[in-house]
């Protein structure tokens, strides 16, 4: 019964026409209204008031003005009815600031177990949803032919009692859509961790084992929050059951799991404690289903126009590029939005063990790998990085190099396909280190085939706040073998007493000079040519900025019309009004 229940593998019951008489019923509300300010969120703001001595705001979204406050207190709704409070607790003695949910009432155990029963009664092998969203609408729809509101609460225990599962249910009025929200949460979201996966502000979601879910807020950074695990056995029970739903079944035979949240979000998942001796636990590194542009990053200072302009030209030439940085730095963050700069008709194939490239480009191959626990029916990075070489691929862009894959991605280069690959390494001497090492071992005379090393971290800004920036791009020239090292030419650094980005200047660039200006048969003495087209460029991305034109596909748009326009005339007709996006 439970397994029927948990799957709800339904055909949407028909929503028109009962088979007697002609009753009509309007579909299930995806989405349940709770109203601007429901009656628990003003019960939690009055609560709240007498605990911290003064009563949270309300506010539409969190200011960005927030990031510099030494003291905040405010709500902000995520959508369906949930509220985040994020606040400066009172306790002094308290390290961390609070990030408190706040969620709809939760009904009776023994109202959610009645429900259980009926739900599973209700189901039929006809049901088959075909996608997260139909599978709500299917489960709300199923509720209301189930519940009949009444005006008192009824006796729960004495109907579970009786040892009959009721196919009507009676619930108090004003908790049915509690109910609904609690129900919708729990068999089609993710459970405690719905609420989070609302939150556009979270970037990373951490339980250690019981206790308090951490969080990294792009606003009030590390927080702890009032949700988490009170033993062992509900952590384990909830972590086996989120592995079902996401089709990466947990066990102690497979203590360790990387998957993809129906949100898109990566999630690493360690069971037991015979392999982490607090117990289980996971991480979830957020993705946007948009990706944020280049157009943002430049606002946000993580680089500058001149630096988008020149990968810009790169990109549009086939030059291969490794998004370098440490963990959280933003690699993938910034991979997603110059991706935008290939050619739109491209064909490009994405490798990735989690899915986190999004791509504008209508020709776009997607691929992943399959960890089935057994090397005979498993599909790794190396499987799919080979196969890609036989689709004559514009582009080939890996998720991320670890291991023997590299070789393949460096192979590829020197037969013509461009590479794009995030990569963990903090500077260049680290890069050759890992690249040239076990287990990916690329000789040091092949390195070459890499055209630009971009080096990304997260850093504290003069204004004492953590940001992500470009620390270095490097354009990789080839081998020495007097030094025996990579020579290399750092084209832009990053300036972190004035926060901006230094250009090494007019002759300064290889790629440039050598690479492109050659393809375009651009002589010596007409080589400023280049450097006045990556200015031109460069001034068109400004201007988008300076109009605020920061959504993905509407920067995607901006891109391609200077394509066609030519850049210049793109830029003339933008500041003239005579463009918008």
């Amino acid at each position: 019964m439970a397994s029927r229940l948990q799957a709800l593998k339904v055909k949407p019951p028909r929503l028109g026409l009962r088979r007697r008489g002609v009753e009509r019923r309007e579909p299930a509300r995806a989405e349940i209204d709770f109203g601007d300010r429901p009656a628990y969120l003003e019960d939690y703001i009055k609560r709240a008031g007498e605990e911290l001595g003064e009563e949270p705001e309300l506010v539409e979204k969190p200011s960005p003005d927030l990031k510099r406050a030494k003291h905040f207190n405010v709500i902000y709704p995520v959508g369906g009815g949930v509220f985040i409070h994020a606040y400066t607790p009172k306790d002094p003695n308290e390290p961390f600031n609070i990030y408190a949910v706040v969620e709809p009432p939760r009904p009776s155990p023994e109202l959610l177990r009645l429900m259980d029963e009926a739900l599973a009664y209700a189901i039929t092998e006809e049901h088959t949803p075909k996608s997260a969203e139909e599978k709500k609408a299917i489960l709300l729809s199923l509720i209301d032919e189930i519940v009949v509101p009444v005006d008192e609460a009824p006796d729960y225990r004495g109907l579970l009692a009786s040892g009959r599962a009721p196919k009507r249910i009676p619930v108090k009025r004003d908790e049915v859509d509690y109910l609904k929200y609690h129900l919708v949460r729990d068999k089609v979201g993710v459970g405690v961790l719905e609420p989070f996966l609302r939150d556009p502000y979270l970037e990373d979601i951490t339980c250690n084992g019981v206790g308090p879910i951490y969080v990294v807020h792009k606003i009030f950074g590390n927080m702890k929050s009032t949700a988490g695990f009170k033993t062992d056995e509900e952590l384990d029970d909830f972590i086996i059951r989120l592995g079902e739903k996401i089709g990466k079944p947990i066990s102690h035979a497979r203590p360790v799991v990387d998957a993809t949240l129906p949100d898109g979000s990566r999630i690493n998942i360690v069971y037991g404690r015979d392999v982490s001796l607090h117990g289980s636990n996971f991480t979830i590194r957020r993705v946007a289903k948009i990706p944020i542009s280049v157009t943002q990053l430049i606002a946000w200072g993580t680089f500058d126009e001149r630096i988008a302009a020149y990968m810009w030209m790169m990109l549009r030439e086939g030059m291969s590029v490794f998004i370098c940085g440490e963990t959280a730095s933003g690699k993938t963050t910034s991979m997603n939005a110059i991706a935008a700069f290939i050619k739109p008709t491209a064909k490009i194939v994405t490798i990735e063990d989690t899915a986190e490239v999004v791509l504008p480009h209508p020709n776009w191959t997607r691929e992943l790998t399959r960890d089935t626990g057994r090397p005979e029916t498993s599909v790794t990075m190396f499987d799919l990085l080979r196969a890609a070489l036989r689709q004559r691929p514009n582009y080939i862009i890996v998720g991320e190099i670890r291991g023997a894959e590299g070789n393949i991605a460096f192979q590829a280069m020197q037969t013509g396909h461009p590479v794009m690959a995030t990569f963990h390494a903090a500077d260049l001497t680290r890069l050759v280190q890992r690249l040239t090492n076990p287990p990916i071992s690329v000789p040091k005379t092949n390195l070459d085939s890499l055209n630009i090393a971009w080096f990304q971290s997260a850093v504290y800004t003069k204004t004492g706040l953590l940001a992500r920036r470009v620390i270095t791009v490097n354009e990789i020239i080839g081998y020495d073998p007097a030094s025996d090292g990579i020579a290399a030419i750092p084209v832009f650094t990053w300036d972190p007493v004035n926060d901006r980005f230094l250009f090494a200047g007019r002759g300064s660039s290889y790629l440039l000079e050598e690479k492109i200006a050659t393809m375009r048969g651009i002589s010596k003495r007409d080589v400023k040519i280049i450097y006045d087209e990556l200015e031109v460029r460069a001034a068109y991305l400004r201007e988008l900025v300076r109009q605020k034109v920061f959504e993905y596909p509407k920067v995607f748009k901006a891109i391609v019309t200077a394509d066609r326009l030519g850049v210049e005339e793109a830029l003339r007709r933008l500041r003239s009004g005579q463009l918008s996006f």
